[in-house]
């Protein structure tokens, strides 16, 4: 009987299982930009205040699973002469202020350039962080891991921030940018990244001999996402961080 009774509770939290890993690509043409959620997200209106006090329109998407906070934010620029290097300086310089920043890259995706982010909260939390500024749209991703298992659950925030893409106007080739496709894939990969690590610990710095000149790297552990749903076989995962690529430096 209890042998039975352990098969009927087993089978009861198969569909349950299969609901929480079915990740899915939201595409939003309006604000021009599609990523993936485990859950389908909320969307709200709101507002947005600048520095300088003005109110702007802001669209969030929300969603929460398995101690993950997933939040993308969309603030419309259009009405303000704002300049979009200063404004995702102004925005990552935010998250140092509500934690400690241990990653701070350039990032690519598709034609448009931004910065991503890890960030250590004062709360136990770590979110990882996706910036970007196109077409007088601010653009604020945040997968935040809650705690008290913040890292264990870090992997699907990470995922989360490597889902992001530009499309239409904003992807730079009409349609979408990418999942798998045209667009999505540009730069090199700095070989020494693969080498540099090698007996250092996380956190450690390095230096990192580039077309630019020697850049400082941080040892980090890192996993290359898988490729999106329905990619074919060996295709690149489709994302481009120049200086990800050159200054991200794996431990091996």
């Amino acid at each position: 009987m209890k042998r039975t009774t352990a098969i009927l509770v087993a089978i009861s939290l198969l569909p349950v299982a299969a609901v929480a890993q079915d990740w899915k690509v939201y595409p939003y043409p309006e604000p021009g930009f599609a990523v993936q959620f485990p859950v389908p997200p909320v969307v709200e209106k709101g507002t947005f205040k600048t520095s300088a006090g003005a109110s702007l329109p802001m669209t969030s998407y929300t969603a929460r699973q398995d101690g993950i906070l997933y939040t993308m934010r969309v603030v419309d620029f259009s009405s303000t002469n704002a300049d979009g290097t200063s404004v995702i300086a102004e925005t990552e310089k935010s998250f140092g202020a509500s934690g400690k920043v241990t990653v701070a890259i350039d990032a690519r995706i598709s034609r448009q350039f931004g910065r991503e982010l890890s960030v250590n909260g004062t709360d136990g939390s770590r979110s990882a962080v996706a910036i970007f500024f196109a077409n007088k749209h601010l653009y604020t991703l945040v997968g935040e891991s809650l705690p008290p298992n913040a890292i264990a659950r870090s992997g699907d925030a990470i995922r989360f921030q490597q889902s992001l893409q530009f499309i239409g106007a904003n992807g730079g080739f009409g349609g979408f940018g990418g999942f798998g496709g045209r667009g999505r894939f540009r730069g090199g990969f700095n070989p020494q990244a693969l080498t540099a690590c090698k007996g250092k610990s996380v956190g450690d710095t390095v230096q990192l001999d580039t077309p630019r000149g020697l850049v400082s790297a941080t040892c980090t552990l890192v996993a290359q996402p898988n490729g999106p749903p329905n990619a074919p076989a060996g295709a690149p995962n489709g994302r481009t961080n120049d200086s990800a690529q050159q200054n991200r430096a794996p431990l091996r």
